[in-house]
């Protein structure tokens, strides 16, 4: 069995104009919020074994911050995927089919929307909005994360986005 488990980046920062898209730090309230839902994670007993990540600022800071927040002293490993950015669904898909995970049972992707909304919507046939920082958790009767496609069986097992968990 294997779980996928979906984040989108933490609330960015807009302030500082002209600033290239993929540069944009997180902002004092994403700063604050990413630590929480990892710690919500682990209270879920729903931490990630390696985090794959855009390593746009924002998304890799919130990476960053989830695996130094769940590992201590011995962060999560975390891949930063240049294909991340921007990325449409299969994008995400075929970085799952590539990597080399095979011991990983729980697998966290960091990223941003539209795609990480598609590829929701692209193994469960439902459509979810995804907030800053929401996470998203996914089961698959798998024995390896190459099996894993849009017709693969899948369980949307939670949908936790920050403020309907009472996190801001």
């Amino acid at each position: 069995m294997k779980q996928l488990l979906l984040m989108r980046h933490a609330k960015s920062s807009w302030a500082e104009g002209g600033m290239p898209d993929f540069e944009r730090p997180l902002n004092k309230r994403g700063k604050r919020v990413a630590p929480k839902m990892a710690n919500f994670l682990i209270e879920q007993q729903s931490t990630p074994e390696m985090i794959i990540s855009s390593p746009a600022a924002r998304a890799a800071a919130t990476a960053n911050l989830i695996s130094e927040t769940i590992g201590g002293a011995e962060p999560v490993p975390i891949r930063f995927e240049p294909q991340f950015y921007h990325a449409p669904a299969q994008e995400y898909l075929k970085a799952m089919a590539t990597a080399d995970i095979a011991t990983v049972s729980r697998l966290m992707f960091v990223g941003h929307n539209p795609g990480l909304e598609d590829l929701v919507e692209s193994l469960t046939g439902n459509w979810e909005i995804l907030s800053t920082a929401a996470v998203v958790q996914l089961q698959f009767e798998a024995d390896c994360w190459k099996e894993i496609s849009p017709n693969f069986e899948c369980q949307m097992l939670n949908i936790w986005r920050p403020k309907e968990i009472g996190i801001d």
